[in-house]
């Protein structure tokens, strides 16, 4: 993992335009690259300092995005790993550093650069309790979401209870989910006001769950009613035979 400590953000760097998908600070990520303007963006980021910009498009179709077509805030990340594919396209590994703020696009050829600025996280003031107690009900809440999903590991409930952090834990639950739209994920990213965020991430994890419980129940009733039909077939197969007889 990288150590965001010793890295220093440039002033200038190349944008990598994504498609439905927000990288979180700390987040590590694989991404597939096949546009050439993109292609050609991580090869020679490979051949310097492995820093990039990523951002997320308004409009995943758009194929050139501009600086109007992406959302203002995005994320310093690190390429770790690279894979050429036979047919050009690249694997990536990157692993989101900090959140950064896309303020103007200097070249557009052969592929993005912007001047950008960090967006450093606002924590609330210390023994801050409506924070304390939303950073509890989002750990709880992401348990529960946990328990109820069979995508999600169970070690992550783990992950979540020992983070003291509060932004560091609205990072890691948000990169975690994917149910998550890219709008919600996106509107987390560039809410730098940690008990906002938490907020705001509190509201769509309670919805969450809310989801996955009446998916239960509404599973568990379809059982039941199943169950109850296949009793009352083998009862009435059972009336048939006694009457033959």
């Amino acid at each position: 993992m990288a150590d965001e400590s010793r890295i220093v953000l440039p002033d200038i760097l190349s944008i990598l335009p994504l498609r439905d998908t927000v990288l979180f600070p700390q987040a590590v990520l694989p991404l597939a690259v096949g546009r050439p303007a993109s292609v050609r963006l991580v090869e020679e980021a490979i051949q310097g300092s492995r820093l990039i910009g990523v951002a997320a498009q308004r409009n995943p179709s758009i194929e050139e995005p501009r600086l109007a077509d992406l959302y203002p805030v995005g994320t310093l990340a690190v390429i770790h790993k690279m894979l050429k594919q036979p047919d050009g396209t690249l694997r990536l590994v990157v692993q989101g550093l900090g959140r950064v703020r896309v303020d103007e696009i200097l070249e557009e050829q052969p592929f993005l650069r912007a001047r950008v600025a960090p967006l450093e996280d606002a924590e609330a003031p210390s023994g801050d309790l409506k924070t304390e107690a939303l950073t509890r009900n989002a750990v709880a809440l992401f348990q529960k979401i946990i328990s109820l999903s069979p995508l999600l590991p169970d070690e992550l409930a783990a992950v979540a209870a020992n983070l003291s952090d509060p932004g560091r834990l609205t990072d890691v639950i948000a990169a975690a989910l994917p149910t998550l739209t890219t709008a919600v994920k996106q509107e987390l990213l560039e809410t730098a006001e940690v008990k906002r965020r938490l907020q705001k991430l509190v509201t769509a994890l309670a919805k969450e769950a809310e989801v996955l419980e009446l998916g239960s129940k509404i599973q568990s009733e379809v059982q039941s009613e199943m169950s109850k039909s296949q009793r009352e077939y083998y009862l009435r197969e059972q009336m048939k035979a006694i009457q033959k007889e």
